[in-house]
């Protein structure tokens, strides 16, 4: 068996240190690179589905609201008497579906505006 100097065994366990650094250097790359890719991966499936949710959001916007404000619409029409005379019988029940409409609309538009706060 050979005897080594303090000095080699001392150079020796410096360059062992070294590969060791290296290989964490490379070790750290590579992990560095991966959470990289599956950060891009998970922000354009986030980008994908925020895509996705603002067109349902938009098309149960319209959904919700282009029925209810055509109904609403042609109540006030009546009650007004663009159509003719209304008898007032009709009219109580007229003024009662309009102002459950106008709760209705409120309803929507809540509903419509909490969703709109969770973007």
């Amino acid at each position: 068996m050979k005897k080594t100097s303090s000095k080699e065994y001392e150079k020796d366990y410096v360059d062992r240190v070294k590969k060791v650094k290296d290989r964490k250097k490379v070790h750290d790359i590579r992990e560095i690179e991966q959470e990289k890719f599956l950060l891009k991966e998970i922000n354009t499936y986030l980008e994908k589905n925020d895509i996705i949710d603002k067109e349902i959001f938009d098309s149960f916007s319209h959904e919700l609201r282009t029925p209810i404000v055509t109904i609403k619409t042609y109540i006030d029409m009546i009650l007004k008497g663009k159509f003719g005379k209304v008898p007032s019988e009709q009219k109580i029940k007229l003024i009662r579906v309009s102002e459950n409409t106008d709760l209705l609309i409120d309803v929507i538009m809540k509903l419509l505006d909490k969703i709109k706060e969770r973007e």
